[in-house]
């Protein structure tokens, strides 16, 4: 297993540039280059998703589509109440070690109610973390092993504590949530 998590790591290093901040018809980016937008190339479909994992690891050429109930049976039923509201399409590919890699796209115009709702549910208790998925522009991935080098980020809605495993940051769509990546991709 070690070694098939080394050989994804080994996959996923690419570069993925980032996009200039421009805002889009959803608003989702100032002038200042925050949300969504800055996180890099735009991706609006499972497919595109899908291909472009290919694209940075040569794996998840057979993106099966899947429904929303598929969608609560691959995350469970707390995660499903939290991320589905918000979630436009999934698939799952292999790639790696993930024998179903999630490839999720939210509705743009509802990623701050997805970040305000998690931050209401860390807030009661209902959730403990923050999300588990690795963030892009506009759709997010399932697994976390390697995902930084891809350039996808985490989504932090708690504090983020300076020089604590943290690389690069930019402030997410809602107020308290921020992007950030972990050390070893270069921006």
């Amino acid at each position: 297993m070690l070694g098939r998590c080394a050989a994804l790591v080994a996959l996923l290093v690419g570069s993925v540039a980032c996009s200039s901040a421009a805002t889009d018809s959803a608003g989702l980016v100032g002038a200042n280059g925050l949300g969504a937008n800055a996180l890099g190339p735009p991706l609006a479909t499972s497919a595109e998703v899908g291909r472009w994992v290919e694209e940075k690891t040569g794996q998840c050429d057979e993106v099966a589509p899947r429904t929303m109930q598929e969608f609560a049976d691959f995350v469970g039923p707390l995660r499903a109440k939290l991320y589905a509201p918000y979630v436009a399409e999934w698939a799952t590919c292999a790639a790696g070690p993930y024998e179903r890699l999630g490839l999720v796209v939210f509705q743009r115009e509802k990623l701050k109610d997805f970040q305000q709702a998690w931050q209401g549910a860390m807030a009661s208790g209902e959730v403990s973390d923050n999300p588990d998925f690795g963030f892009g522009n506009g759709f997010a991935l399932s697994g976390t092993l390697g995902l930084e080098l891809l350039g996808l980020h985490e989504l932090r809605c708690t504090p983020v504590v300076t020089g604590a495993d943290v690389g690069h940051t930019l402030p997410a769509e809602a107020d308290g949530c921020t992007y950030v990546q972990k050390p070893g991709h270069h921006h």
